[in-house]
């Protein structure tokens, strides 16, 4: 899947449209405005439709995570835990740390 970004033409639309502002409800921020989907881009590939501030970008991505996560479950595209453990084993495995001298 291709990253598509806005143009510096499309950006200045967004910010006119939203008044110079993020656009989450609430947040007042002006400066460092970040082009973001409005519903994540792994289940609806698009250009960016909306301004963000850096902090309230911070909580969506998380919010993204979980919707992604989500979508694959239901759409059986991840292996259930039954699967994971019968594959894998019960223990979780990890990394072993490298011996220093």
């Amino acid at each position: 899947m291709t990253r598509l970004y806005l143009t510096r033409r499309e950006y200045d639309a967004l910010f006119d449209a939203q008044g110079g502002k993020c656009c989450v409800r609430g947040c007042n921020a002006r400066t460092d405005l970040i082009a973001e989907h409005s519903t994540p881009n792994a289940l609806n590939p698009g250009k960016p439709d909306q301004l963000m501030c850096v902090a309230c970008h911070k909580v969506k991505t998380l919010r993204d995570v979980k919707a992604i996560a989500k979508v694959k479950r239901l759409n059986a595209q991840t292996m259930s835990q039954y699967e994971r453990r019968r594959k894998f084993g019960s223990r979780l495995r990890g990394r072993r740390f490298e011996k220093r001298d």
